[in-house]
Formats: structure tokens, C-alpha cells, sequence
């Protein structure tokens, strides 16, 4: 399978690779920003996201990609789709490193995904979820416009709101409005 790169105004969304468990075992470490991923993680079971990550494209078709700053050629995260089996809905999902928070790039790799889902895979509606202390996450779908339609109880028996996030043309303006391109 052969998964579409996308590309931002200042990032490069692409396949993850077995050379990005770096990334994965620096997020997965830092108890604060993975404790809402399950983390923290030891680093065997950071290679199992990773391998997770890289199995979910080829049995959904989808997935999640790697964030890579465009100016530093660094990788910085990951932001995609994801639906585990057993669980209510696909969900819009991202995780950044620490050092790479609080400057726009979850809202600009968050937009990019989608619009990939709408444009690309014809998904009628894309959505997230967190839990209720995530209060991040929450700012986020509101940052894109998302509204909650439900609240859900999940698998891991956590309740949960449900976001809708909309098309891009239907999405608050922000500052920089960054447009994907498949297949770069």
C-alpha cells in the first residue's frame, strides 16, 4: 500500500517508518504528554504503537502519519486516523514532543488529515474524542471548529465527548489556512 504524503505551509505529513521509533520512544517517555495515549511507555512497548501505527494503514487504509517540520526536516510527531476494532468510530488523532507544543502545529497538521478524510477517503463526517481532563485535545476540535454530538461510552469503559469536526470551508478562519496535497 502506498500511503499519500501531505503537505502543510509548514510541515510534511508521511508514512511512518521503522527509523522513527526515536520519535516514538522520546513522546512515549514523557508521562505528561503521553498520559493521555497510555502512556508512559517503556521502550519495547513504544515500538509497538509504531508497529501499530504502521499495521493500521494496511488494514484500514488509513492511518496515522508522521509530522515532520519542513524547515528542520525533524520529526515532531504524528497526527492521523485511527479506528481500533471494537471502537465506536474512527477518530482524528495527533501527539506532539514536547518542545514542539504550543506554536499551531496540531491545528495545522489536524486541518490537513481532514481534509484528507473528506476529500480523499469521501468520509461523511470525521471526528475526535478525549477524555474529560485532556483539556488540551478539547481546545483543539473547538480550535477546528468541532462541536460535540454525543457522548460516548468507549471499550476501555471510559465516557467520552464525541466531536464532529467540519470541512475545512465550514471551519473557523484561522491565520494560516494550510491546504494538503496528496501524493507529494
Amino acid at each position: 500500500m502506498t500511503i499519500p504524503a501531505l503537505m502543510t505551509e509548514r510541515l510534511r505529513l508521511r508514512a511512518p517508518q521503522a527509523e522513527d521509533f526515536a520519535v516514538y520512544q522520546t513522546f512515549f517517555a514523557d508521562a505528561v504528554g503521553s498520559g493521555n495515549y497510555g502512556g508512559p511507555l517503556r521502550p519495547d512497548q513504544a515500538f509497538r504503537v509504531l508497529a501499530t501505527d504502521i499495521g493500521h494503514w494496511a488494514l484500514r487504509g488509513f492511518g496515522k502519519w508522521i509530522i515532520v517540520r519542513r524547515d528542520t526536516d525533524q520529526a515532531i510527531g504524528g497526527c492521523g486516523l485511527s479506528h481500533p476494532r471494537g471502537w465506536p468510530s474512527a477518530e482524528l488523532t495527533w501527539w506532539l514532543l514536547p518542545d514542539q507544543r504550543g506554536v499551531g502545529f496540531a491545528t495545522e497538521a489536524s486541518k490537513a488529515v481532514i481534509a484528507f478524510a473528506y476529500q480523499t477517503l469521501g468520509w461523511p463526517i470525521v471526528e475526535t474524542h478525549m477524555r474529560d481532563e485532556n483539556k488540551a485535545a478539547r481546545r483543539l476540535a473547538e480550535r477546528l471548529g468541532g462541536s460535540i454530538t454525543r457522548r460516548a461510552q468507549f471499550p476501555d469503559g471510559v465516557t467520552r465527548d464525541v466531536y464532529a469536526l467540519p470541512r475545512e470551508k465550514d471551519a473557523r478562519a484561522t491565520a494560516a489556512d494550510p491546504k494538503p496535497v496528496a501524493g507529494l
